[in-house]
């Protein structure tokens, strides 16, 4: 129970700070000489289909850092929730973390839209959702090498 609670607290306060990254977007950093900022843009279409924005950074065209940043940065935001959800709702299956994993970018997407702090952009939902499917399996494999807790009284 103590493991639920604590896992169910780092959960909140990192969905928070998720939050505040992807939807309230004030966020800047620099990385030698490239300067990384999340202030975002509340301007343009949405994107809705499939791979729009993914396929110019597969191609290399936005150039292989800038690629590597945008997609693996998108997928890594959401490992950790992958990975400690199945800690607060020990009976996840890999069906309702699928199911989790797609809600979760969904409401983050239309959160940007409602406060006009970004734009719908389906692709994000899909490598959000690829990075709690890793958390997820991260933990079903570290679950099968730890030894079963003893029972608590």
């Amino acid at each position: 129970m103590k493991k639920r609670l604590i896992s169910a607290l780092i959960l909140a306060a990192y969905s928070a700070l998720l939050v505040k990254l992807l939807v309230f977007k004030t966020v800047s950093f620099k990385i030698g000489h490239l300067m990384f900022n999340f202030t975002g843009t509340s301007t343009g279409p949405a994107n809705f289909v499939p791979l729009k924005t993914i396929a110019p950074y597969v191609r290399g065209e936005k150039g292989l850092v800038i690629a590597a940043f945008e997609l693996g940065g998108n997928i890594a935001l959401f490992v950790p929730i992958g990975l400690l959800v199945p800690f607060v709702f020990p009976n996840m299956t890999w069906q309702r973390s699928l199911a989790f994993a797609v809600a979760a970018p969904l409401l983050v997407e239309i959160t940007q839209v409602v406060f006009r702090m970004g734009i719908f952009d389906i692709d994000d939902i899909l490598l959000n959702a690829l990075g709690v499917m890793v958390g997820y399996v991260a933990f079903v494999v570290l679950a099968k090498w730890m030894p079963p807790s003893p029972p608590t009284q």
